[in-house]
Protein backbone atom coordinates (compact mmCIF):
# COMPACT_ATOMS: atom_id res chain seq x y z
CA UNK A 1 0.00 0.00 0.00
CA UNK A 2 0.69 3.46 -0.94
CA UNK A 3 2.22 5.50 2.17
CA UNK A 4 2.47 9.74 2.67
CA UNK A 5 4.62 10.93 5.67
CA UNK A 6 2.66 13.90 7.53
CA UNK A 7 4.96 16.68 9.31
CA UNK A 8 3.73 18.79 12.25
CA UNK A 9 5.04 20.84 14.37
CA UNK A 10 4.70 20.04 18.30
CA UNK A 11 5.10 21.76 22.33
CA UNK A 12 8.06 20.66 23.99
CA UNK A 13 5.47 17.63 25.21
CA UNK A 14 4.36 16.76 22.07
CA UNK A 15 0.65 17.29 22.89
CA UNK A 16 -1.82 16.38 20.56
CA UNK A 17 -3.42 19.75 20.85
CA UNK A 18 -0.03 21.60 20.10
CA UNK A 19 0.14 19.31 16.73
CA UNK A 20 0.48 21.89 13.38
CA UNK A 21 0.67 20.24 10.20
CA UNK A 22 3.43 21.33 7.73
CA UNK A 23 3.00 19.55 5.21
CA UNK A 24 2.42 15.99 3.34
CA UNK A 25 5.41 14.31 1.95
CA UNK A 26 5.73 11.20 -0.22
CA UNK A 27 8.84 9.63 1.34
CA UNK A 28 10.16 10.19 4.33
CA UNK A 29 13.47 11.13 2.74
CA UNK A 30 11.90 14.51 1.17
CA UNK A 31 10.55 14.81 4.62
CA UNK A 32 14.05 15.21 6.02
CA UNK A 33 15.23 17.04 3.14
CA UNK A 34 12.71 19.62 3.16
CA UNK A 35 13.78 20.01 7.15
CA UNK A 36 17.77 20.31 6.23
CA UNK A 37 16.58 23.12 4.23
CA UNK A 38 14.30 25.31 6.95
CA UNK A 39 15.69 24.56 9.90
CA UNK A 40 18.41 24.24 11.67
CA UNK A 41 18.83 20.17 13.50
CA UNK A 42 21.46 18.60 14.40
CA UNK A 43 22.32 14.71 13.67
CA UNK A 44 20.63 13.68 16.71
CA UNK A 45 17.02 15.28 16.09
CA UNK A 46 17.35 13.76 12.46
CA UNK A 47 18.10 10.27 14.44
CA UNK A 48 15.26 10.72 16.59
CA UNK A 49 13.03 11.19 13.30
CA UNK A 50 14.59 8.29 11.44
CA UNK A 51 13.93 5.78 14.79
CA UNK A 52 11.12 7.04 16.57
CA UNK A 53 9.20 9.78 14.20
CA UNK A 54 9.61 12.96 16.18
CA UNK A 55 12.38 15.11 17.85
CA UNK A 56 12.79 15.68 21.69
CA UNK A 57 14.21 18.10 23.89
CA UNK A 58 13.65 21.29 21.82
CA UNK A 59 11.15 23.96 22.52
CA UNK A 60 9.65 22.96 19.58
CA UNK A 61 9.57 19.56 17.82
CA UNK A 62 8.85 17.86 15.12
CA UNK A 63 6.84 15.04 14.73
CA UNK A 64 6.66 12.43 11.42
CA UNK A 65 3.89 10.22 11.00
CA UNK A 66 3.07 7.88 8.31
CA UNK A 67 -0.23 7.31 6.90
CA UNK A 68 -1.37 4.23 4.62
CA UNK A 69 -3.62 6.01 1.50
CA UNK A 70 -6.68 5.08 0.65
CA UNK A 71 -6.74 1.59 2.67
CA UNK A 72 -8.94 -1.00 1.96
CA UNK A 73 -10.47 -3.49 4.38
CA UNK A 74 -10.08 -6.68 2.26
CA UNK A 75 -10.59 -9.79 4.06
Amino acid sequence: MKAVFLLSSCDTWHSRSSYQPIGVFSTLKLLIRYLKQYDKLTEEDFIQILSIGQTQGRSANYCAERFTVNPTNEA
